[in-house]
């Protein structure tokens, strides 16, 4: 019979490794480093996880289980328009990869990537084009809904996405203020590009 473990010291021993791999890297993380931050033998980890891999398995569900939840309320979220939608989904993303340092979307997106042709690649893979279809089915509700011109979903995703994700590398809250702000200032410049475009003006006629 597998050792019992205990879900809330699980879930600590997890928030510590998350913590850990975000400061350090997946492969500067070790078991050890994991045994040391919750205070316990790294014989005892094996009631956790055994494997840097079984961690990176455990780490992608997490994400999964707080993406599902947050954007599930977000989808829910009465009085949103489809523009506010979508604005409401990539603040979500920029809190999570530049906020909350410890998010298992921040650690998922940036530190656990693998090569993908591996196994463990094409699970991220799978993962990231679930997560990614939800932003995409909002920004082309808001091409239906004529907010957007037409567009490509999937490239207008990466873009914003993108930019959401870069914020983690160069938001200082002392030096650039609150984030919301910030980010709303950022897809305000770029929904400006997916407006549709005004119709040219009738040629006048020649006299």
């Amino acid at each position: 019979m597998p050792p019992r473990r205990d879900p809330q010291k699980h879930a600590e021993v997890l928030d510590a490794a998350i913590e850990l791999i975000r400061q350090k890297g997946i492969d500067g993380t070790s078991l050890q480093d994991v045994a040391d931050a919750v205070g316990i033998k790294k014989g005892s980890l094996v009631t956790y996880f055994s494997s840097k891999a079984e961690l990176a398995d455990l780490i992608q569900a997490r994400f999964t289980e707080v993406a599902e939840q947050e954007l599930a309320e977000i989808a829910g979220r009465e009085g949103l328009n489809p523009e506010q939608r979508l604005r409401e989904l990539l603040h979500f993303h920029a809190e999570h990869c530049t906020v909350r340092l410890s998010s298992p979307v921040l650690v998922s997106f940036m530190q656990l990537w693998s090569a993908p042709g591996t196994p463990a690649g094409r699970k991220q893979l799978e993962i990231r084009r679930q997560y990614q279809q939800v932003f995409e089915d909002a920004v082309a509700e808001c091409s239906r809904k004529r907010i957007f011109r037409k567009v490509d979903p999937e490239l207008v995703v990466n873009g914003l996405m993108g930019a959401m994700s870069w914020c983690a590398f160069w938001y200082e809250e002392e030096t650039h203020g609150p984030l919301r702000p910030l980010v709303d200032s950022l897809i305000d410049m770029s929904f400006v590009g997916l407006r549709p475009r005004p119709r040219r003006a009738a040629a006048s006629s020649q006299t």
